[in-house]
């Protein structure tokens, strides 16, 4: 009977470390993708967006690189980038307001203060203006 209680006490010990592990890694939950390339509407531009950390951290300040290519390709300098969005299903905006701070050059843009403060749905729009024309690109993706 005393060897029953420790396998028990064993037993229930190894399931609450089994149980805490598995849900640290759901809490931990990120997605391996940060890199996504999108054509602009109207068409005529092509966004390649690159976050420069990966996976995405949840609830920390960080920085993506956003290239801009015209439709063959030559990459585009002097665009105006503004960019806006949040959770859709939670009928919410994002916590910060990212904005793109510098070109890099060579069609590069870096865009600072982007934070997503909770795991779900995200949605990140991006309307571009080059030469009077406006563009708008979507992302979307889950964290």
């Amino acid at each position: 009977m005393n060897s029953t209680r420790h396998y028990n006490k064993i037993f229930t010990a190894l399931f609450g470390f089994i149980l805490s592990a598995f849900l640290l890694l759901i809490s931990m939950k990120v997605i391996a993708e940060t890199t996504w390339e999108r054509q602009s509407q109207p068409p005529g531009l092509t966004v390649h967006l690159n976050s420069l950390q990966s996976p995405l951290p949840l609830n920390q300040m960080h920085q993506w690189e956003i290239l801009i290519t015209d439709d063959i390709g030559n990459p585009v300098e002097m665009a105006e980038i503004s960019v806006t969005g949040g959770m859709p299903e939670h009928d919410h905006g994002l916590a910060t307001s990212p904005r793109v701070t510098r070109s890099i050059g060579e069609g590069k843009y870096l865009l600072e203060g982007l934070r997503f403060h909770m795991p779900g749905v995200w949605k990140l729009d991006f309307t571009i203006t080059v030469n009077n024309q406006r563009y708008l690109v979507e992302q979307v993706f889950t964290l």
